[in-house]
């Protein structure tokens, strides 16, 4: 009984450490069009937008990361 309940949490932790990797990419594609080279090109105004967004795009991805990390400590697969 307590091997198929720590299945199922393995199980649930398959599922939210793949849905948390993928919120992952998604930010890291977006995080692509923030280039420093395409930035460099627009307005100071709009150059500084572009970095504050990619900024928080990378602390996202950071946040995301460590999340999983710690999910996949707290229920190892054994």
């Amino acid at each position: 009984m307590a091997e198929t309940n720590y299945l199922i949490l393995i199980e649930m932790r398959d599922t939210i450490v793949k849905y948390l990797e993928e919120e992952k990419g998604i930010f890291e594609a977006a995080l692509k069009a923030y280039d420093p080279q395409a930035i460099q090109d627009s307005d100071n105004e709009i150059r500084q937008m572009r970095e504050k967004e990619a900024i928080k795009l990378r602390d996202r991805i950071t946040e995301l990361s460590r999340h999983i990390s710690v999910i996949k400590y707290m229920f190892p697969s054994n």
